[in-house]
This record gives structure tokens, sequence and C-alpha cells, in this order.
């Protein structure tokens, strides 16, 4: 008889095409998931026929347990993990404020970027999960939390931060974004501009989509035109934008960066062609960065704190974790929402030393 060959379904990829899961080899050797999981963490108590089927599979499948699963490995449950898109200076301020939060209570924190991926989010949390994982927090890249959800109902406290998770109510730390948006554009229509563009991507994700929403009700507010350019996510891309813009005759006289690295791109693209802010266009960007009270012509900004957002997300996951640890019941999920500020430098036109 000729063998049958199955062949992934639509929309799959096969394992010729990808990485091998954990899931992969929990169905090639007919186990669950938790049962890979205590192989590849060495527990004494699964049975020698079941580990050597599970051992069979991995080197079958080509399956690899990363390095954040080794690391989890000897770590007794004093571990939390971060989970996040990149490891840009406003995650790695939120981490470094989860890391202080941690080890005032004598915890380790384990970091992994999963550079925007939902694929490697999902293998990421497959592999850290297990009984030396204290708690997670997560910034998601993806729509789907079915994962993240599984670790909640295995007892294992999650707080997300910067963004909720889809379909799960569980702690969450947010920033105004809509509202902080919104205070920006009315700064720029308070100095009479009344074609305001909104520039950056990523409108996928929940932050930049509140920062459109926000953007848009300030203009509808004043009865002005919206003109979103949500899909800018390159230099060069910037570039072109720019240049088109200043050969149109009704060309915008403002502009509402929609976050850091869009900020930072804008005002190169602007110099590069010898633009003047603001007196040839205004800028507004969305989060403050290091530089941006330094440049030729200073930022104004909507800002918020990375910092005060990983420490206020730490501090519910610790929450969590004490009460698991004193069998106490667990409180309803915690919805924290921090405000921003509108930083006045003179990239908008003012002249904040008057």
């Amino acid at each position: 008889m000729d063998k049958v060959i199955k062949q992934p379904r639509r929309g799959e990829k096969s394992l010729q095409d990808r990485k091998p899961t954990i899931i992969d080899v929990a169905k090639t050797a007919r186990v669950g998931v938790m049962t890979v999981s205590r192989v590849i963490n060495d527990y004494d108590t699964v049975r020698p026929k079941t580990r050597a089927r599970v051992l069979s599979a991995i080197a079958k499948v080509g399956y690899k347990p990363n390095e954040a699963a080794r690391m989890l490995k000897g770590m007794r449950g004093k571990t939390i993990a971060f989970i996040v898109p990149d490891l840009s200076d406003f995650f790695a301020s939120c981490f470094h404020a989860i890391q202080e939060v941690a080890m005032r209570h004598d915890y380790q924190t384990l970091v992994v970027a999963t550079g925007r991926n939902a694929m490697v989010e999902n293998q990421q949390i497959e592999a850290i999960h297990g009984p030396r994982l204290a708690g997670l927090l997560v910034v998601t890249s993806g729509n789907d939390a079915t994962r993240i959800g599984a670790l909640r109902v295995a007892g294992i406290p999650v707080v997300a931060l910067d963004r909720p998770l889809p379909g799960i109510d569980a702690d969450v730390v947010l920033v105004e974004n809509r509202e902080g948006a919104e205070r920006g554009v009315e700064h720029l229509i308070q100095h009479k501009h009344k074609r305001i563009a909104c520039v950056g991507f990523d409108r996928q994700t929940y932050t930049v989509r509140q920062r459109v929403e926000g953007y848009q009700k300030a203009l509808r507010a004043a009865k002005l035109p919206a003109m979103v350019f949500d899909r800018v996510n390159t230099m060069d891309a910037m570039t072109e934008l720019i240049n088109r813009w200043f050969s149109m005759k009704n060309r915008p006289t403002a502009v509402f960066s929609l976050q850091r690295i869009s900020s930072i791109r804008l005002v190169q693209a602007l110099h590069k062609r010898g633009v003047q802010v603001p007196r040839d266009i205004a800028v507004v960007g969305f989060d403050d960065f290091e530089l941006a009270e330094v440049l030729g012509t200073p930022l104004t900004v909507v800002a918020q704190s990375p910092t005060e957002i990983g420490r206020r997300a730490a501090e519910l996951l610790f929450r969590q974790i004490r009460s698991r640890q004193a069998s106490e019941p667990i409180e309803d999920p915690a919805k924290v929402l921090l405000s921003t500020k509108l930083i006045i430098r003179t990239s908008c036109g003012c002249n904040p030393h008057a």
C-alpha cells in the first residue's frame, strides 16, 4: 500500500517551511503539550516509555527547546517573564522598571522579544510554560490570546501592558492614547492649522489605532478634513511622502506623528529636504525620546512614561503572586489607565521660553 502523506491545511505551513514547535512534538508523540514540557525540563514523573517516545518525536521533527526554556530551568519558581514585540528604548525602559520591582521581591526577570510576530510569541509562551514560571507580563503582538489564556487557567498570573489581551479579562496597564493624541492635535488646531496630516504605521495595533481615533476626533470637532498616512514604515517611505507633500498646492501645514520612530524619521526627512520647522510645517509627535529636546527644532510631544507602565504592571503581577501563595481569593482584574502629558517645545510653533 502506498504511504499517505497528510497535506497541511490551507493557510498552514508544513514542517519543512517553518520551525517545529512543542505542539508538533506532542502530536507526533501522541501526548499532551505539558508532557513534552516535563520531558524537556527533565521531570522524573514521566514514565520511561513516554519519555522515550517524546525524545524520539523531538528528534524526528527537529524541535529545539529555545534559550528561554533553558534559562528557566533550575530557577525554582522565582522567575517572571516579560514578552515584548521588540527591544526598543520604550520597552527597554519598561523592562528596567519591571526588573527593579522583581528584584525587590527576590525574583529574576526573563525578557523575550518576538519581533512583532504572533507565531513567535506563541512559541515562546509554549517554551516558558511550566512550574518554574511564577508570572507573565506581556505586550502581545497577536489577536489570539488563547495560549496566554491557557497559562491563566493553569494558575500562572498574567498582566498585560501597553495593550489589552484580546478576549481575556486580565489585569492591564494602559495609556490614554486616544485622549493624548486628541490633545496634541487640538494644540495644532489652536495654532490655526487647517490641513493637519497624521503619519505613522502599525495601525492594526491597539495603541496606534487609539491614537488615530484621537486625531480624527479632534479634527471632527473642528470640522477639518483628516489626512491619514498610516503605512509609512520606512525612512524611504517617509522621504517619498514628504517630497510628495511639498509638490502639492494644498499640502499639509502641520503633521501629527503616531509613534517615536515615525517622529524621528519625519524630522530627518524634513531636514533632508531643507524644510524649516515650524515655519514651513509644524510638528507634534506621540511619545517623547531622549534627543527630542536637543534637536535643531526641539520637538513638541505627547509624552507617556514607560517606566511608570512597567512599574505598575509589575506591582499588579506581584499582587497576584502573593494572593496565590497565600491561597487568598483573586481580586477582580484591574485596569490601570495612565495619563499623558503634552510637552510644549518649539516644533508646534510655540515659544516655551517667551
